[in-house]
């Protein structure tokens, strides 16, 4: 049970994400230490209008020239070095992985839009596009909240499109609904591809926050996991981000247990080696500048890197809150439970917060045991897609 003063309680019930808070836990711990006027209102509108819109530009740029890069001999490498995936673009993918692992979980050729939502008002935040084709990303377009298409309605239910979310309450449905708007507008921005298969990415703002700090690639496979069934697994009212269509291959891994999801799914992004998440340096001055006096940049990577990483063998094996029972809401008991190891810091790399998020890749897999070897001996490469060092000659 929390001590904090700010309990869940103190959440307004109209929020509609208030049920998910719980399951990130880097969402509610940040709404427990900062509270919800700070957090929800002052801190994550700013986020939303500023920040994540612009985070999500800088990896798909960087996703698709380290791809081009590596099938051009460009750069050295390719299997010591970490980029972007392109779907989600808040995931590791290691380059030499790229083609085989993106055609595997979503085939030749695929247009997907992220539809991101603002939680407060449930309108429309941005719609994000990109397409891949033979395994390779190649092209994105975004669209922000000040252009006209947010005004256009839709011709069957007569709705405008940044309140479509509002007239379904439901993430699938409203999937379904603007599918055929999103393609209409992708045909006019790609003609090009207007025959590629299609899918739409429903994604909750705080949904994201907690991609944005974590630094274990592992934890990030599991809150993808987490999110995904949070109606199925944890029998919340609806998933906090979903497909829709949902691609065969990942409608299949998702059918597996959370463990062996992110074994998987780690498998395919890094060969199940440990990398450490990377957080683009222009993005972090943007937060410190932006949101100086909230104790955001503090409490959400500060605090974050110093309370560390779980090794991989504790993410696969940590037990999640049970969300079915509404005991667990009533008396707070949103802890996760991992075995008693203690985590990785960036001390143990001997790297300061602003070094370690340069992204690193790891020679340590699920099948290491924490503390049986030094982690600062393992690394392999540290940087990100084109920027990058290798280090250890491993074979991978």
């Amino acid at each position: 049970m929390s001590n904090s003063k700010y309990t869940y309680g103190d959440l307004p019930d109209d929020l509609i994400t208030k049920p998910y808070l719980p399951l990130s836990r880097h969402a509610w711990r940040l709404y427990q230490t900062l509270g919800y006027e700070a957090f929800m209102e002052e801190i994550l509108p700013r986020m939303e209008t500023d920040i994540i819109y612009d985070m999500m530009k800088l990896r798909l740029d960087e996703s698709i020239f380290t791809a081009r890069d590596v099938l051009d001999g460009a750069i050295k490498h390719p299997d010591k070095r970490l980029a972007w995936m392109m779907f989600p673009p808040v995931i590791p993918l290691r380059a030499d992985l790229t083609q085989g692992t993106m055609k595997l979980l979503y085939g030749d050729s695929l247009d997907m839009t992220f539809f991101a939502l603002k939680d407060l008002d449930q309108e429309l935040l941005f719609l994000l596009n990109g397409h891949m084709e033979n395994g390779i990303p190649v092209d994105w377009w975004l669209v922000g909240p000040d252009d006209e298409i947010f005004e256009r309605r839709h011709i069957k239910y007569g709705f405008k499109l940044k309140d479509a979310f509002k007239h379904s309450k439901d993430m699938t449905k409203c999937g379904f609904q603007v599918m055929d708007i999103l393609r209409d507008i992708r045909n006019e921005r790609t003609p090009q591809w207007a025959t590629t298969p299609y899918c739409v990415c429903m994604v909750w703002a705080t949904g994201v926050i907690g991609f944005m700090v974590e630094l274990s690639m592992f934890e990030l496979v599991g809150m993808i996991w987490d999110g995904v069934g949070a109606k199925r697994a944890y029998g919340l009212p609806d998933h906090w981000f979903a497909y829709i269509p949902w691609p065969s291959m990942v409608r299949l891994l998702l059918f597996m247990n959370r463990g062996e999801f992110i074994l998987r799914l780690a498998g395919l992004l890094s060969g199940n080696r440990l990398c450490i998440n990377h957080i683009e340096e222009s993005l972090l001055d943007t937060i410190k500048e932006m949101l100086d006096g909230t104790n955001f940049w503090e409490e959400a990577f500060i605090n974050t890197a110093k309370l560390g990483f779980p090794w991989p063998s504790q993410t696969i094996t940590a037990e999640p809150p049970n969300l079915k029972k509404k005991s667990a809401y009533k008396k707070e008991v949103f802890d996760w439970k991992y075995t008693k190891e203690r985590w990785l810091t960036p001390e143990d790399f001997e790297m300061t917060f602003e070094e370690i998020t340069r992204g690193l890749l790891l020679n340590i897999s699920h099948k290491t045991q924490p503390w049986s070897v030094n982690p600062k001996d393992e690394i392999i490469s540290i940087g990100w897609g084109r920027e990058i060092e290798v280090f250890q000659d491993i074979i991978l």
